[in-house]
């Protein structure tokens, strides 16, 4: 069985150190507060204007937030193959072993769950604590750490044009920026951003190298994405007890309840779209399009065969990367093997669709592929229906 570390201060603030420069501080930390009480505190600062303490707050509530959330995934992980989904009967069992297994493991780290408003649910689901945490470093005088504040908090909110005056205003005052130590790692976006840059100065080394790890983080977050979707241990304060009345069925309510994870996991698919401005079509074909291009140009034809063949598992149509992969295929005396790991996730989005559909129709499935994006679903025989031309997407040719 695996052991897990206690809960403690120190551990806090080792995640703190090891991503920022050491903090000093000349008055009592907390020993056991949990990143709520940490960041409601770190508020009640920033209205007095004590911006150390909101900036030294803030940073123990990302910091709790964080482990918190690493301990969930090793907490699942670790039960999530207790059972199997061979008949109804065992399903349930997986799912009662995994989420009973899954709260005790969590409740020997951290004791009961947190009853969350839903404001504070908000404000870390959007990064809101970087807004308070740019403003304190910025009357702290340290305008690096304000500006990478900001760009974390601007991400997950590009219409914020308070935040985007910020940045602008930050990005003229730090001319060394290789000085900013990141509070988060890189994520998908990141490394897709920085591959596209390598790509249009043609470096097409760095663009592989960058869109290669953007592509194996996209895989690693929509997964991440998907299991908080069904899984957790804080509860939201005003949550609502199933209505299990005399006229309700336990089928009834278990559709009900499955449909919110399936819509959740649905939303998963389309998280990154929104993260990168100006993005004219689907995250994941974009970046896969990008990636193919890129290996072809550095001569790694095996990759750049597998890149493009998982591509047209999302857009069979697409005549421009057909001819592509048709041209890798001549360049290799045989077919390389597919990308596994990427396509298990195609396959996976496929299904959970598939399930969607079951639940809400196929007309209201229409409806969402006409009105939002694919989110990485490719055509499932639904797109081509609605409009032949929507799967063309830009691209390379040869």
């Amino acid at each position: 069985m695996a052991v897990f570390p206690a809960v403690s201060l120190i551990l806090v603030t080792i995640s703190i150190n090891y991503c920022r420069s050491q903090l000093v501080v000349d008055f009592t930390l907390p020993s056991t507060e949990n990143y709520l009480e940490l960041y409601s505190t770190s508020l009640v600062h920033y209205r007095n204007a004590d911006y150390q303490r909101t900036q030294l707050y803030t940073e123990l509530a990302l910091a709790d937030k964080r482990y918190r959330d690493v301990m969930l995934f090793k907490c699942y992980q670790r039960c999530s193959d207790q059972g199997s989904q061979k008949s109804q009967q065992l399903f349930f069992l997986s799912l009662v072993n995994e989420e009973k297994c899954t709260r005790k493991c969590m409740k020997k780290l951290f004791g009961q769950p947190l009853q969350l408003p839903l404001w504070a649910i908000k404000d870390f689901k959007f990064r809101k604590p970087y807004s308070f945490l740019q403003y304190s470093y910025y009357q702290l005088g340290d305008l690096t750490s304000a500006y990478e504040a900001a760009l974390i908090n601007l991400k997950y909110n590009r219409d914020s044009e308070m935040m985007q005056g910020n940045v602008k205003f930050y990005s003229k005052k730090v001319k060394d920026k290789s000085r900013m130590l990141p509070h988060e790692l890189p994520d998908s976006v990141d490394e897709f951003n920085m591959g596209v840059t390598s790509y249009m100065k043609l470096d097409y080394a760095a663009a592989t190298h960058h869109l290669n790890q953007s592509l194996s983080l996209y895989i690693e977050e929509t997964k991440k994405c998907k299991i908080r979707c069904a899984t957790g241990y804080d509860e939201y304060v005003d949550k609502k007890q199933p209505d299990l009345n005399d006229t309700s069925t336990f089928q009834d309510q278990f559709v009900r309840l499955y449909q919110e994870v399936m819509e959740c996991r649905y939303k998963c698919l389309g998280k990154h779209d929104k993260m990168v401005p100006d993005l004219s079509e689907d995250y994941l074909p974009k970046l896969l399009n990008y990636l193919q291009f890129s290996a072809y140009q550095i001569n790694d034809i095996v990759f750049a065969h597998q890149i493009a063949s998982e591509y047209l598992s999302l857009n069979s149509g697409d005549q421009t990367m057909t001819n592509n992969l048709k041209y890798f295929a001549e360049q290799l005396e045989s077919a390389p093997e597919s990308y596994a790991i990427l396509r298990d996730l195609i396959e996976e989005n496929k299904l959970d669709m598939e399930v969607l559909s079951a639940i809400v129709g196929k007309k209201e499935i229409r409806k969402r592929l006409k009105d939002k994006q694919n989110y990485v679903l490719g055509d499932m025989g639904l797109v081509s229906e609605l409009n032949p031309d929507k799967n063309i997407l830009w691209r390379n040719s040869y």
